[in-house]
This record gives structure tokens, C-alpha cells and sequence, in this order.
């Protein structure tokens, strides 16, 4: 009877432990809704602040970011057409995507849209990703917060994906399952023929 017991501890521990360590599903992540914030210090001996929050709604982000003055940058990734509403000291600005943000020669595009895009995703991955704490691949720490946020916005922004918390959730995850490695074998290469020596 201890030996049933024993085993069947054991196998909830591991059950447990697997469903702790999985990634979140890019279901999950799209129809989470949470608020995380952080505060850096910043210039003049740390008396000045940085503070950076994110506050999600299903479909809708809203990135702030205080450094002078306060930002505001809200995208619903659930909306057509692809946009960005950016909110700072001078007022509200909706800036449209009309074309790619990267170029064949692998420049920034500088539309307005793409302009706010990469500063968005500057204060994302300097602000959050490298400060935020915790496993970034758990939803309930402030890394895997900030990591679904800057997933989402990537897709949408960048790859123009429209996603919907009524249909099937694309992939969001960077890294795509490669391809096995196609070894070719060596080509054989004849001995080329020793010159007669001369006398």
C-alpha cells in the first residue's frame, strides 16, 4: 500500500512539475489580460525614475513609458487595418502601416508607422525584456508578460497578422522547428597521375 502511495505522489509531482515548466500557448497568451510595472533608476544620481508598464486587455495593449515625459503607445492586435495609436505630451497620433518597416537592402523604412513601431520595440526589449524578472515562458512573471506582449506585437506590427480570439491563434513563437540537416556525401576526386621522371 506505501509503494501506492509512493508512486502515485510521485506521479503527481512530475505532473505538476511538467505543466510548471511548459510554455504558454499563443492561446493563452492572446486571451490573457494583466498589468505589470516596473521602475528603473534613471539620471541624476537616480532621483530621476524610469517607469515602464504594460497593461493588457485580451486583444489591447497599452505600453507606457516614462522617462521625461510620459508615452503612450495602444494597439489592439484584434483590429484592422494594422495600426498604432501613440499618445505623448503633444496629443494623440494614429500612424497607419502602409508598407514594410524593413527593406530589401535591409534599411529601416522612416514612415511614421515604422518610426513608432521600432521605437516601440526598443523600450519593449531595453525597458522590459532585458529588467523584467522571472521565466519568460510563464505568463504569471513579469518576463512572460512582457515577452507574450512583445510576441503579439511583432506578428501584428510587423507581420501584418490579424488575430482573432474567436478562430484558431497563429503561431507567435520566433523560432520555427528547422528542417534535419541534409548531409551530401563528398565527391570522390581521382588521383591525378604521376609525371614520369625525367633523367
Amino acid at each position: 500500500m506505501a509503494y501506492i502511495r509512493f508512486s502515485f505522489f510521485l506521479l503527481m509531482t512530475m505532473m505538476t512539475t511538467a505543466q510548471a515548466q511548459s510554455r504558454f500557448s499563443p492561446r493563452a497568451c492572446l486571451d490573457s489580460s494583466y498589468k505589470m510595472r516596473m521602475i528603473q533608476k534613471g539620471p541624476l544620481f537616480g532621483l530621476l525614475k524610469h517607469e515602464f508598464v504594460i497593461n493588457k486587455k485580451q486583444c489591447t495593449l497599452s505600453i507606457t513609458y516614462r522617462k521625461y515625459f510620459p508615452r503612450e503607445w495602444k494597439v489592439d492586435v484584434c483590429r484592422e487595418p494594422v495600426h498604432i495609436k501613440v499618445t505623448s505630451a503633444t496629443g494623440v497620433d494614429v500612424a497607419k502601416k502602409i508598407n514594410d518597416c524593413t527593406n530589401i537592402d535591409k534599411s529601416r523604412d522612416t514612415s511614421d508607422f515604422c518610426g513608432q513601431y521600432f521605437d516601440l520595440i526598443d523600450v519593449i526589449q531595453d525597458e522590459g525584456l532585458i529588467f523584467a524578472e522571472g521565466d519568460r515562458d510563464n505568463l504569471s512573471s513579469d518576463h512572460g508578460k512582457t515577452y507574450c506582449s512583445y510576441l503579439l506585437l511583432r506578428r501584428y506590427l510587423l507581420d501584418s497578422v490579424i488575430f482573432s480570439r474567436y478562430t484558431d491563434v497563429p503561431e507567435i513563437f520566433e523560432g520555427k522547428p528547422m528542417d534535419p540537416v541534409k548531409v551530401e556525401p563528398a565527391p570522390v576526386v581521382a588521383p591525378t597521375p604521376a609525371l614520369p621522371a625525367k633523367n
